[in-house]
């Protein structure tokens, strides 16, 4: 139970940046253009750092089944953070889908 409270705190630290962040881009004045730049440079920062997360909890588990020395705790802590952040990213992509298909609802 506390590996798990512990990624999630984590992650709910992460939701918490990126919506301060996401908020910073989207109250900047400037064209739509430039708000949209920001977005995706900010998604595409995510991306990148849940790819390294997920790369970083593979090679511990590797590293573990070749029989390395590793703290079991770790490579566990860093599995399981590995898969809170996936699935927050799940739930950020349907967020933005859903938002997408409002949009697309919405008569002029």
């Amino acid at each position: 139970m506390a590996i798990q409270s512990v990624g999630f705190s984590a992650s709910l630290n992460q939701v918490q940046k990126l919506s301060e962040k996401l908020g910073n881009a989207s109250s900047r004045k400037g064209s739509p253009a430039k708000a949209a730049e920001g977005i995706s440079d900010l998604l595409g920062k995510a991306i990148t750092e849940l790819d390294a997360s997920q790369k970083s909890a593979d090679e511990s588990a590797m590293k573990l089944l070749a029989g390395e020395p590793v703290d079991l705790h770790q490579v566990m802590l860093q599995m399981e953070e590995s898969f809170v952040n996936l699935n927050l990213a799940l739930q950020v992509r349907n967020k933005i889908i859903e938002a997408y298909q409002e949009i697309q609802r919405m008569q002029i």
